[in-house]
């Protein structure tokens, strides 16, 4: 019987918390002091898309880079294959 008061008591403190949380949310949410949940949707989608063009803008440098290096070491062989071939032809 002692166990089942302690319960009974025990939910009945958790049940007058989650009211007054309750209660307490909708004050603050008509007071506007409440969390704007589309509001910080929009901000964490604004985030990831300045993340996403970051990322994008980086990959477009690095792949400037690397056809710039490719198109020196391209340059570099077409000269030393010129050479070699006026070597043989002399």
């Amino acid at each position: 019987m002692n166990q089942l008061l302690q319960s009974v008591g025990a939910m009945g403190i958790i049940f007058v918390f989650a009211i007054k949380e309750f209660f307490g949310y909708l004050k603050a949410k008509k007071n506007g002091n409440g969390v704007d949940y589309g509001k910080m949707a929009e901000q964490v989608k604004l985030i990831g898309d300045n993340h996403l063009n970051s990322i994008k803008e980086d990959i477009n440098v690095g792949n400037d880079r690397i056809v710039d290096a490719i198109n020196a070491m391209h340059t570099d062989l077409a000269s030393r294959l010129g050479e070699l071939k006026g070597k043989i032809d002399r």
